[in-house]
């Protein structure tokens, strides 16, 4: 049912992503500051980030009357490769991620949304300056071994290659429609909340340039959030956990799993009135059947950095380096730009 949906969607054209841009960006724009913690990140190994992973958000919802977006630009950089007696895998080069995430309350008890992403893929710029930085802080580099920044993505399996992508790509991702819906919500002193998330991601990508899995996948997940005080300052707290339906995808769809757990937990805490730091984990199940930990394991990421609000302008602009925690089926090292920002009256 799921695959049946989706094929619909496969028409989709670059006009209708540039009119939800101009829509987006209406020259008015509120006075209140953005409340919303979190980077708004997804698993960007080339592999998995076609799939219906819904980004990190917390339980907190766009205020009524106000459209809430985030304009969102994610650099990742791979470099990672495994074999054994069956499989051969490798991914080296860089993708690029700028996702337009809208959100807004239409009804008292309803928020919608929809994600629009342009995805590339690349041999990219980064290769050295990471094996400084691993270097630096005493990573490991023992996986960088290829010439620096080439572009080569690719899986064999029993002899035979099952993918590969070498060339350079551009083009529009599979777009995410969402929505979410109250259970508790914070009230005066009462500072918790939980909100029910739901979404279905389109296959309006190319599975051929691993922009898109070719297939629509569906998710569903509960997330909490808290507010404390920290030495005398903000601290806000964030988890959630929820289940992704897989549909029958176009990318090693004999290996593919029907269902991925995920799950993810973060803390803000407000160093001042418009600066937050903020650290958090994004973890998930097993996309695919392989016993190549680099493509069929479990995946961490973490994610640290800050936001710096500019309540006047109703704007909040975010800054995060992600590492993988473990060497597992996590890209190794991204960094994520995000602009976040409220309109309306």
């Amino acid at each position: 049912m799921v695959n049946n949906f989706g094929q619909t969607c496969r028409g989709t054209r670059w006009e209708a992503l540039l009119l939800l841009c101009l829509v987006a960006f209406p020259g008015v724009a509120s006075a209140d500051a953005v409340s919303s913690p979190g980077f708004l990140l997804r698993n960007q190994n080339p592999f998995l980030q076609i799939f219906g992973l819904p980004p990190f958000q917390s339980a907190q919802l766009a205020t009524p009357g106000r459209l809430k977006y985030d304009l969102s630009l994610d650099i990742a950089n791979h470099a990672d490769a495994g074999d054994n007696d069956v499989e051969d895998f490798a991914i080296d080069g860089e993708s690029y991620f700028l996702t337009l995430s809208l959100r807004r309350r239409v009804l008292d008890r309803l928020e919608l949304g929809v994600d629009l992403p342009l995805v590339a893929h690349a041999d990219g710029f980064l290769d050295n300056t990471i094996e400084s930085w691993h270097d630096t802080f005493g990573m490991s580099n023992t996986k960088r071994r290829g010439p620096s920044n080439q572009l080569g993505f690719e899986y064999s399996r029993d002899g035979n290659l099952l993918y590969q992508l070498d060339s350079a790509t551009f083009g529009l991702g599979d777009i995410q429609i969402s929505a979410a819906m109250p259970l508790r919500e914070s009230q005066g002193d009462d500072r918790r909340s939980i909100t029910l998330r739901s979404s279905i991601k389109l296959p309006t990508g190319d599975a051929d340039e691993l922009s898109g899995s070719g297939a629509a996948d569906l998710s569903l997940g509960i997330y909490a959030a808290d507010r404390r005080t920290f030495w005398r300052r903000d601290l806000e707290l964030a988890g959630f956990a929820g289940a992704l339906l897989l549909g029958d995808g176009d990318v090693l769809g004999g290996l593919q799993k029907s269902a991925v757990p995920f799950g993810g937990v973060s803390a803000t805490w407000w160093a001042m009135h418009n600066l937050g730091i903020s650290a958090q984990l994004y973890a998930q199940g097993k996309y695919f059947d392989s016993d190549l930990e680099e493509l069929g394991g479990n995946s961490v990421q973490l994610a640290v950095g800050g936001e710096f609000r500019l309540p006047q302008r109703g704007l909040s602009l975010l800054l995060a380096v992600v590492e993988d925690v473990s060497a597992n089926a996590t890209t190794d090292f991204a960094l994520h730009f995000s602009a976040r920002k409220t309109v309306g009256k």
